[in-house]
């Protein structure tokens, strides 16, 4: 018994809304109207409100979740999957934002991360049961998303490579930056190119999407293209660049993957006494804070104007409370952020 007694003290009770109320000097109903936003619906004077606010507040009241969304008919929650890409800065930023987003509008944020197992996001959203999902558009299919709203989703967006006609979309064109890297080259008078792509497999995809615009526009720009791939490491990006330099008719121009790369490459050029952008042009992609640092500050390709996930983030709300207008897609808008790499 003492060590009951003992036990009860080391975790003392959880304040209850009745204790909130006998404190208050109202009732169960009156606490539940104020602390689920219903006061002018029930007619609880401001000064009712604010005691029964500051004696949730003295007592350390917290609403239990799970009933309050069960009266709701919903929870809260939003499940972001995230594909299972490198964290790098733009994958970072765009987890950041999304999630202070998503928090000033009232929801909890659920960062999930993509598996190889395509029933991993409906299983994720069956046991949690989302208001929101955003995810990759290759895991909403038109099947998928029915599911996903079976279990209580309100609003879906997918960010693909283009619309999808039954789910928002965020459209974010990964061939297109490969053009614009290409073009910002050809414009400056490059007409040989290295492209440094990474040995990495969960980015083959994007390198492949990437490559592909870089062909088309150095086809119609008459700049002859080569690519290597080679991993992330300085070894290998210097072996690499050493070939090409010992090359009769070497590269002038590099474009690489990301700025993770290019900012090796600078090193390993500036180094080799290779002048920038005089002997050897460069242009990574990522718009890093480190790219800004770097001297000479890097050339580079943003993927969309700063804080983009925020505007998804207030369509997505949009969805889920019924209250305002959204499009059926957003465009990112790529460009290139001119440093002194090129």
């Amino acid at each position: 018994m003492a060590q009951d007694k003992r036990r009860g003290t080391l975790h003392a009770k959880r304040p209850t809304s009745r204790d909130v109320a006998a404190a208050a000097g109202v009732s169960r109903a009156t606490v539940s109207y104020v602390l689920n936003g219903a006061c002018e619906k029930h007619r609880i004077t401001p000064a009712t409100r604010d005691r029964v606010l500051e004696v949730a507040e003295r007592l350390g009241y917290e609403p239990n979740a799970v009933a309050l969304a069960l009266r709701a008919g919903r929870t809260e929650i939003v499940l972001v999957e995230i594909p299972n890409w490198p964290l790098g800065p733009p994958v970072a930023e765009a987890i950041r934002t999304m999630v202070e987003a998503l928090e000033q509008l009232g929801y909890t944020p659920l960062v999930h991360f993509q598996r190889a197992d395509p029933r991993s996001l409906a299983r994720a959203s069956q046991r949690v049961h989302p208001v929101g999902v955003i995810a990759p558009g290759a895991e909403l299919s038109p099947e998928v998303v029915p599911r996903l709203q079976a279990f209580g989703a309100r609003g879906v967006v997918a960010f693909d490579q283009q619309p999808l006609s039954h789910v928002y979309t965020y459209v974010v064109e990964q061939a297109r930056i490969g053009r614009l890297a290409l073009e910002h080259l050809a414009s400056r008078g490059h007409r040989r190119v290295l492209a440094l792509m990474p040995d990495d497999p969960d980015v083959r995809r994007l390198v492949e999407q990437r490559m592909s615009g870089a062909t088309t526009a150095a086809r119609e720009h008459g700049v002859s293209l080569r690519s290597v791939t080679v991993p992330v490491r300085r070894d290998s990006i210097e072996r690499a660049l050493a070939a090409e330099l010992d090359r009769s008719k070497r590269a002038t121009g590099i474009y690489a993957f990301n700025d993770e790369q290019a900012i090796v490459a600078l090193e390993v050029l500036r180094d080799r006494g290779v002048a920038l952008p005089e002997e050897m042009a460069l242009i990574g992609c990522d718009d890093s804070p480190a790219a800004e640092q770097m001297r000479p500050r890097l050339t580079t390709v943003r993927f969309d104007e700063r804080g983009r996930w925020r505007e998804i983030a207030r369509h997505l709300h949009a969805m889920i409370s019924g209250d305002g207008d959204y499009p059926e897609m957003t465009a990112s808008e790529p460009a290139v952020v001119a440093g002194q790499t090129t």
